[in-house]
């Protein structure tokens, strides 16, 4: 009977390792794709909605961020996907791939209401058309950028023109950075927003807000 149970958790053992190395091998093709897919887009007008998310995702990637992505078909709050640079700046980013319609003031009002729940410290909202007058009004004065079709262009061109096409290195951790208590995934510094310790610097866990584990500073 024991060997039985001795076999039957080698099995268990193989069935995971197997699991997580098709998620590995899995993850690796996606970024390939990924990557290939952005060097090749210049007009982001033609993809469907979930290729202008991950084109999204890549180009942050490629400006040093790590990017998690909590977009999909179904409700996503607002957030679609979640940048987050060594600095510890932290920001949350709507995508919307509309080639005609303009994103209106309501989007945008919805995108800042979560800020504060998110312990981001900005917001994006990103387009492929255009926004409103009031939605342009809204968002000036605050952390909240917006990126039409036009300037989403400009912006990818101009970061293909300072790198290199092809691999593109993951943001690197630094050694000194501490593992989340929780998931033991790497932390990153932040600062806090709000409540008695406005203004003082913590360490966050670098999968927030799958993962809320934090650290002292000091």
């Amino acid at each position: 009977m024991a060997a039985i149970w001795l076999q039957f958790g080698r099995w268990i053992v193989w069935l995971l390792a197997g699991l997580v190395l098709a998620y590995t091998v899995v993850g690796v093709l996606r970024r390939f794709i990924d990557r290939r897919a952005f060097d090749a887009t210049d007009d982001p007008a033609g993809l469907t909605w979930s290729q202008f998310e991950r084109l999204i995702g890549e180009f942050y990637r490629r400006k040093g961020a790590s990017v998690t992505s909590r977009g999909g078909p179904m409700a996503d709050g607002g957030v679609d996907l979640d940048v987050t640079y060594p600095t510890g700046e932290r920001l949350i980013v709507q995508c919307k791939h509309w080639k005609s319609r303009h994103v209106s003031v309501k989007l945008l009002r919805e995108l800042w209401g979560v800020l504060d729940d998110e312990k981001a410290d900005g917001a994006i909202f990103v387009t492929s058309g255009s926004f409103s007058a009031d939605a342009l009004a809204f968002a000036n004065g605050k952390q909240l950028e917006l990126i039409d079709g036009p300037k989403l262009r400009g912006m990818m061109a101009e970061l293909k023109r300072s790198q290199p096409a092809g691999p593109v290195a993951e943001p690197a951790q630094s050694a000194s950075n501490p593992l989340c208590p929780r998931c033991e995934s790497p932390m990153v510094l932040r600062t806090a927003r709000r409540g008695a310790n406005a203004g003082e610097q913590f360490w966050g866990c670098s999968t927030y807000p799958k993962c809320q584990g934090t650290r002292p500073a000091s």
